[in-house]
C-alpha cells in the first residue's frame, strides 16, 4: 500500500486550517478527510471508507475530554490518533497517554507531516514506502 491509499481524517473546527492542512497532506499524496465537529468524525469512522488514522484538534467545537479520546480508542482501537493543539494549554490528564502522539500547532506543517509519517510506519509498516518525499529531494 502507498500513501496515496492512506486516509487521514482531520477533526479541526476552523474551516481555513482544514483546507491548508487538507492541502499539505495532499501534496504528499495522502488521502484526507475532514470534520468540523465530532458528530462528523464518528459519522465518518462508522462510513464504509477505511480510516488509517485520525488527526484531532483540541478546539474542536466540543473540546477535549477523556471521553472523548475513551471512546475513540474503545469504538477504533486500531485507529491510531494524534493530538494536535498548542500543548502549553493541555494539561498532564492521563486520558492524554491514549494518543499515539502529540504535535504543537505552528503556522508549519512539517512536523505535523513529519509524525504523521512516524506514527504511520509504526501502526502500519508495509503502509508507507521509503520513497523520498518530493522536499526532500
Amino acid at each position: 500500500m502507498h500513501s496515496t491509499e492512506v486516509r487521514i481524517l482531520i477533526v479541526e473546527r476552523n474551516p481555513r486550517m482544514r483546507d491548508f492542512l487538507r492541502r499539505e497532506f495532499s501534496r504528499r499524496n495522502f488521502i484526507l478527510e475532514d470534520a468540523g465537529n465530532v458528530g462528523e468524525l464518528f459519522s465518518k469512522l462508522d462510513s464504509d471508507i477505511p480510516v488509517h488514522l485520525v488527526v484531532l484538534s483540541v478546539n474542536a467545537p466540543e473540546g477535549l475530554d477523556g471521553e472523548l479520546l475513551q471512546q475513540l480508542v474503545t469504538n477504533y482501537p486500531h485507529i491510531p490518533v494524534i493530538l494536535h493543539s498548542y500543548l502549553e494549554e493541555l494539561s498532564d490528564e492521563p486520558f492524554l497517554r491514549k494518543v499515539a502522539a502529540m504535535v504543537e500547532k505552528s503556522g508549519n506543517p512539517e512536523n505535523l507531516t513529519r509524525m504523521v509519517s512516524v506514527v504511520l510506519s509504526r501502526y502500519y509498516p508495509d503502509l508507507i514506502s521509503d520513497e523520498p518525499e518530493k522536499d526532500d529531494v
